[in-house]
């Protein structure tokens, strides 16, 4: 959220912290792949020196300095890319490397977007900080738009399994962005209720659930053949399986309006082809 000054920038990010630059930032590091596209959908691409393993969109971004990655990320590597802003990712980046770079004095920004409403503000915070409000506010407003324009209420929800792993078969909760992504698009994200993250379910309570849709983060279609033979599912049954691109629905960025997009056209289908069981049917199954 950004706060209007007169000389200095300054904004609230996810976790709270008010953000004061005395100037836009010249010199940022992405902790994230989320940040890398949100920098470059910013306007502030240009001023990145430094991001994390992974960061592969757009096509720009792996030519870019690696700093760390998932396994550890050095306080050397970020420090002697000598950045005058770090966007660090709330629950991904350590706290010990954000309160050791905030020490040095490096002005850190946390990205912990819970909301579809909080990729929006990072956009826009991201192109303030960086001195490109227009472009930040311009991003910001296609995402806005494209959900807007993608968002659908489906009479009855459908029940919406979101496969994370196979072996053991997982999915997420709420907590993750994934499960408002399926709200938005008309469906029920099933065990969103769970007490943990990420969830292990066992197949008694996936067939209790009876999942009208399956969706994965996949590539291709070839995780499907997992679900042969597994009839009594109603979406098994009927077909509802479907693929998402795994970077556009895991990262909370901008291309989060393209899955979104994706799975709401993806659950009106599966709703055209769905007859929903009555609880007696469900017993019986």
């Amino acid at each position: 959220m950004a706060l209007p000054t007169q000389a200095q920038i300054r904004v609230v990010d996810d976790q709270g912290d008010t953000l004061t630059l005395a100037a836009p930032a010249q010199r940022i590091v992405a902790l994230a792949p989320h940040l890398v596209e949100d920098a470059f959908a910013a306007g502030a691409g240009a001023a990145l020196v430094g991001v994390i393993a992974g960061s592969d969109y757009p096509p720009a971004a792996r030519e870019l300095p690696r700093v760390g990655s998932y396994r550890g990320i050095p306080l050397e590597a970020v420090v002697s890319a000598q950045p005058d802003l770090v966007l660090a990712w709330g629950s991904g980046t350590p706290d010990a490397l954000v309160r050791q770079l905030q020490a040095l004095g490096i002005p850190v920004y946390r990205s912990e977007p819970r909301r579809l409403a909080d990729i929006a503000a990072n956009l826009r915070d991201i192109g303030l900080l960086s001195g490109h409000p227009a472009a930040g506010g311009r991003a910001a407003a296609r995402f806005e738009r494209a959900l807007l324009e993608s968002r659908q209420r489906l009479t009855p929800a459908p029940r919406v399994f979101y496969q994370l792993g196979q072996a053991p078969l997982t999915t997420l909760a709420d907590g993750q962005i994934v499960t408002r992504v399926i709200r938005h698009c008309g469906g029920e994200p099933l065990f969103a209720d769970a007490p943990v993250l990420v969830p292990e379910i066992g197949w008694e309570a996936l067939l209790l659930a009876q999942p009208q849709v399956i969706v994965a983060a996949a590539r291709d279609d070839a995780w499907q053949a997992f679900w042969a033979g597994h009839e009594a599912l109603p979406a098994v049954a009927a077909g509802t399986l479907y693929s998402l691109d795994p970077d556009a629905i895991s990262r909370p960025g901008p291309r989060l309006a393209q899955a979104a997009r994706q799975l709401c056209a993806d659950l009106a289908d599966a709703a055209s082809r769905l007859v929903s069981p009555s609880p007696g049917q469900r017993q019986a199954q």
